[in-house]
């Protein structure tokens, strides 16, 4: 008999994938310090596990590797939530699928040349190309039949990662003169993708804009996070309803 498929889900706040767990079933929740892992069952051949990490890189990866840990039939980790803009096309509701992830604060350099991670001798890290065509596919068949409406159709690009809320305009134009195809930043992203990476699992970073990473980011983000818990569920729906279309699991 097939298993059902194990997504690990995590977002840095409750409101970033929803707090309401109503929409799964069998739910049992563990507790490691003070981070909850809930676990459920959103139909008879899709599992999740999911937590809210807290902000940052470091508590995104702990989130992570908790998670990874305490279940290793995890087929698929992904991160979502929402993002600022660095590309000056983007608006709030647009909905950017990491094609590759860089930690916008890593700089080792002489020893390594800048954004690269020595633990991988990496800058960019990039999704595994079925489970990134999987997703992208999925969101964009979901957008065309109308099952996210409000959100923009979706599209993908490079997402930068940093253990900073940017609200300058400055330090996000010297980050887009470093990685001129950066398309959004936030601050736990890269982070996620590195620890399943090096844990040997495939990943995803799902991001909804919802700031422009400027002078008004503060106000334009907190406003939006209030609005977004209502609609974040949906996007993750998008997938869900589709996993019978995605890449086998192993093990």
């Amino acid at each position: 008999m097939t298993q059902p498929l194990h997504l690990g889900l995590l977002g840095a706040m409750p409101e970033e994938i929803g707090s309401d767990l109503s929409h799964l079933k069998n739910l049992s929740c563990s507790n490691h310090g003070d981070l909850a892992i809930h676990r459920g069952s959103w139909s008879d051949t899709v599992r999740l596990s999911l937590a809210w990490s807290g902000w940052g890189k470091v508590s995104a990866a702990r989130a992570a590797t908790r998670l990874l840990a305490s279940d290793p039939s995890i087929d698929l980790l992904v991160f979502t939530g929402v993002a600022g803009a660095a590309d000056p096309a983007l608006r709030q509701w647009d909905v950017v699928l990491a094609d590759a992830v860089v930690q916008h604060d890593m700089d080792a350099r002489p020893l390594f040349p800048r954004f690269t991670l020595p633990a991988l001798n990496k800058d960019r890290l990039q999704p595994q190309p079925a489970w990134f065509h999987w997703a992208k596919s999925a969101l964009l068949e979901a957008h065309d039949a109308g099952e996210l409406a409000g959100f923009a159709k979706p599209s993908n690009g490079l997402i930068a990662t940093g253990d900073r809320f940017i609200g300058d305009p400055a330090v996000l134009q010297k980050l887009r003169d470093a990685l001129p195809d950066l398309r959004a930043v936030e601050m736990e992203g890269a982070a996620v993708a590195q620890v399943a990476e090096q844990e040997g699992v495939p990943w995803l970073v799902l991001r909804v804009i919802s700031d422009g990473a400027d002078e008004a980011a503060a106000q334009s983000f907190e406003d939006f996070v209030r609005r977004y818990e209502q609609q974040a569920w949906r996007l993750i729906e998008a997938l869900l309803k589709r996993c019978g279309d995605a890449p086998p699991q192993c093990g």
